[in-house]
């Protein structure tokens, strides 16, 4: 039932749907993909963990939940930042309060052996075959994060990253790694068939007929050891519930990248932020 329902229908319609991501993006372009640097500057990270509590650099421990809520600190910039600001382009350290959410689930299902895994690794691999053979998915990755009790501001950036153990890719063809949103009724020890359930809004999106809703999906075309994505329109409208992501593997090549898990400590994570404003710069 599973290689069946994914098969006849996700797997034609995204590799689709990648296909006009390629088409828009480029060789070197990425579609919903994002630089995480401007909302790594600040001198603070709020790390949303059991204890929803971090430690700062003087060694003081900050609770940074209020009436159930994360909440984050607005951005502010030192008089001394402000005035390097004055010369077009300086550099501005801002003192920017982060959230990190790290995934409260993640596994890898194998397509050609329909299992589930809950590993150290998270693996997403395409393998595009030839005349005579079909294309195949060995691994898809689905990751989850829980979302209550937090705040999210509509100025708010989310960026969903994952640490690639290792990617390897045949030749110099395009290839990336595709996301989409899916429903999250699942668990780490969740059979395939109800893997699958999760996927049919995805399935239902693209296999409609109508033009792809980029809004909804991305791609990161890869190149280094991290992979980020956009998804601050999804964590807004998850209003403080859980949401999942679905990750592929898709090009023009045979293609593999092995994620690191939650298990490992460097596993898929959420970083939340106000969208940093520096001084305006003279006319």
């Amino acid at each position: 039932m599973f290689r069946a329902l994914f098969r006849i229908m996700i797997v034609l319609s995204i590799f689709a749907a990648a296909s006009s991501a390629f088409a828009e993006g480029g060789e070197n372009g990425t579609a919903s993909v994002v630089d995480i640097a401007p909302l790594m500057g600040g001198e603070e990270a709020t790390v949303a963990a059991e204890d929803n509590s971090t430690e700062t650099e003087s060694g003081d421990v900050e609770d940074t939940v209020q009436n159930g809520e994360n909440e984050t600190a607005p951005a502010e910039v030192s008089p001394e930042a402000e005035a390097e600001a004055t010369a077009v382009g300086a550099p501005v350290a801002f003192n920017t309060s982060m959230t990190v959410l790290p995934a409260v689930a993640d596994v890898y299902v194998n397509l050609t052996e329909e299992m589930v895994y809950n590993e150290a690794q998270l693996v997403s691999q395409y393998l595009m075959g030839d005349q005579s053979g079909e294309e195949d998915f060995p691994g898809v990755v689905m990751v989850q994060f829980d979302l209550s009790g937090l705040s999210v501001g509509d100025d708010d950036v989310a960026v969903l990253v994952l640490k690639a153990e290792s990617v390897e890719k045949v030749g110099d063809e395009m290839a990336g790694i595709f996301i989409a949103p899916v429903t999250s009724e699942w668990s780490e020890s969740s059979s395939v068939t109800a893997l699958a359930l999760n996927m049919l809004s995805l399935i239902f999106m693209i296999s409609s007929g109508e033009d792809i809703d980029f809004r909804q999906v991305g791609m990161n075309f890869g190149g280094d050891r991290i992979y980020a994505f956009d998804v601050s329109e999804h964590v807004k409208g998850a209003e403080g519930g859980k949401i999942s992501f679905l990750l592929m593997a898709v090009g023009d090549t045979d293609y593999k990248v092995v994620f690191k898990s939650r298990e490992t400590g460097e596993g898929p994570s959420l970083l939340i932020g106000p969208y940093p404003a520096a001084p305006a710069a003279a006319v």
